[in-house]
């Protein structure tokens, strides 16, 4: 200690002081991939863009202030331990970041906690001395001897509130460059130090946790008739933020069901969903709970269930947020078009992957019975441009920017009614293959997760919390197709088929058994769509 320069050993900082100088030197010296690929996506010829990037700036100090005070309120100590460790592990992953290229996302995460000692050397160098001495070392020993001089314990905690306040007040301010955050928010956290490590890990954590807990396996199942000559086929398809009122078979005044409107689809009243996002509304729909489910549900899903029965199973999506599941077969739109080799493979990022040669897929199965669901990306916002090909963009002028604050009602409704209209066309696609398949008695059932905002009082996209979520983000479509087999087998028709009264994510799970005569404690016949007060074939 006697070797320390004397103003360390004598002057006394302020907490706040000691907060500041911390939080400005994390932005200083980590911020180079941040700010590399931040400024490749803004534009600072226009003052929204430069608001984005201070907004970044501001997000950064009131975070990482709010988190030092906290931690200042157990003691000043743990707060300076804190902010030690922290710049330790920032420098050492400024150095991997910038060495190879890497974000640290939640896979990257998973595969730092699945490496082994050899892997790990395999990828150090002498060039990360540098980083973690300079960067993490030295100043965090600095931190550690600095003399702070704090406030009773509550103007502590204060001082964190106070800092999520000017947060708060910031981003309401600015929130026009909420859409922009939106659009980039996976691709700027996995380079915001500490933060990306820190949420992802809890992210991988919690998503082991999800993976790993012991599911309750639902009652055995019983069919209550044997299977026909005739392959049972039954396809879900769970749509991706599509609303209710943008449907043509629902009232629409545009043409969006222009391919499925000479197909015999069903289209029921319009009805709610459990939920504004898709982990929690996915849950809905592959559960036996229905509304009364949580994204946490430890009882297995419908897949699982089916599959456990003797049904085939098959998962294909374009999306994310699906319960653990086990399925016989379990497909990404790209391990789909790793196997097309044709020159007409659809291309990658489009729902259409995941109808690409699906009839083949199901012919090749086994098993008498056929479950698939498809999880597509649909109308997500909000580069709704993005979802569908450049020939489907048939309603124009179309808004092209993810910033749609921005964009005229027209041009938002165009792209959002494209992407409505080209699920239509994919909807049509899959009836197509299954028609064609004369020795297959098949339904399809269409249900969208949730809704979407297209600007109505102010909100835009989706997730505003159930209790007072605006109707275009809970009123959603549920469509069924039922081959001409499929209804003589079970003397059904569209109009016996139709309620009254539509319980979208109640219906799924039960009608899917009901399609496949699947009988068990579990099964409840009043969201069957397929049960009409009487048992049939």
């Amino acid at each position: 200690m006697r070797y320390l320069p004397k103003w360390i050993k004598t002057q006394r900082i302020s907490l706040i002081g000691f907060v500041a100088v911390a939080c400005l030197f994390n932005m200083t010296a980590f911020q180079v991939p941040l700010l590399k690929y931040a400024l490749s996506v803004s534009n600072l010829n226009e003052l929204d863009g430069l608001i984005q990037i201070i907004s970044l700036q501001v997000l950064q100090f009131c975070l990482l202030a709010m988190l030092l005070f906290l931690m200042s309120a157990i003691s000043v100590f743990v707060a300076k331990l804190v902010a030690a460790a922290l710049l330790i592990c920032n420098a050492v992953g400024l150095y991997f970041m910038i060495s190879y290229g890497m974000d640290i996302d939640r896979s990257m995460i998973a595969n730092i906690f699945n490496t082994d000692i050899r892997e790990t050397t395999g990828l150090l160098h002498i060039s990360i001395v540098p980083y973690v001495l300079f960067l993490g070392l030295l100043p965090a020993l600095l931190i550690l001897l600095v003399r702070v001089r704090a406030p009773r314990r509550i103007w502590r905690l204060v001082c964190a509130v106070g800092s999520i306040a000017v947060l708060v007040l910031w981003i309401v301010s600015t929130s026009f460059t909420v859409l922009w955050y939106d659009k980039h928010a996976s691709r700027m956290g996995s380079k915001i130090l500490p933060w990306s490590y820190i949420v992802n890990t809890g992210r991988y954590f919690n998503r082991m946790a999800m993976e790993n807990r012991e599911q309750v396996l639902l009652p055995k199942a019983r069919f209550i008739a044997e299977n026909s000559s005739k392959k049972d086929v039954v396809i879900l398809v769970i749509g991706e933020a599509a609303r209710a009122d943008r449907f043509s078979a629902l009232g629409y005044a545009r043409d969006t069901n222009v391919f499925t409107a000479d197909q015999n689809l069903v289209a029921f009243p319009i009805g709610l969903s459990c939920a504004t996002n898709t982990i929690s509304s996915t849950a809905c729909i592959l559960t036996h709970e229905g509304r009364g489910a949580s994204s946490r549900t430890i009882f297995e899903p419908l897949p699982s269930y089916l599959k456990r029965q003797g049904i085939a199973t098959i998962f294909r999506t374009n999306n994310s947020g699906p319960p653990p599941m086990d399925v016989d077969l379990y497909q990404t739109t790209a391990e789909i078009l790793a196997g097309c080799t044709a020159v007409d493979c659809p291309k990658q990022g489009y729902d259409a992957v995941l109808n690409w040669q699906l009839s083949d897929l199901i012919r090749q199965t086994e098993s008498n019975r056929v479950f698939v669901t498809l999880h597509q990306t649909g109308s997500h916002g909000p580069a709704y441009y993005n979802k569908y090909p450049p020939e489907f963009e048939y309603f124009k002028p179309v808004c092209k920017t993810v910033q749609i604050a921005k964009c005229s009602d027209e041009e938002l409704n165009n792209a959002y009614d494209n992407t409505i209209r080209y699920t239509d066309s994919l909807i049509a696609d899959l009836i197509t293959q299954l028609e064609r398949m004369t020795d297959v008695n098949a339904t399809l059932i269409y249900v969208s997760d949730h809704g979407q905002s297209l600007g109505e009082d102010g909100y835009y996209l989706h997730g505003a919390p159930i209790a007072f979520a605006p109707v275009e983000q809970r009123e959603i479509p549920f469509l069924v197709w039922m081959s001409d087999g499929f209804q003589q087998s079970r003397g059904l028709s569209a109009a016996t088929i139709l309620r009254d009264e539509t319980f979208p994510h109640d219906f799924p799970f039960h009608s899917v058994m009901g399609a496949f005569g699947l009988r068990s404690d579990i099964y409840k016949p009043q969201f069957d769509i397929f049960n009409i007060g009487k048992e049939h074939f």
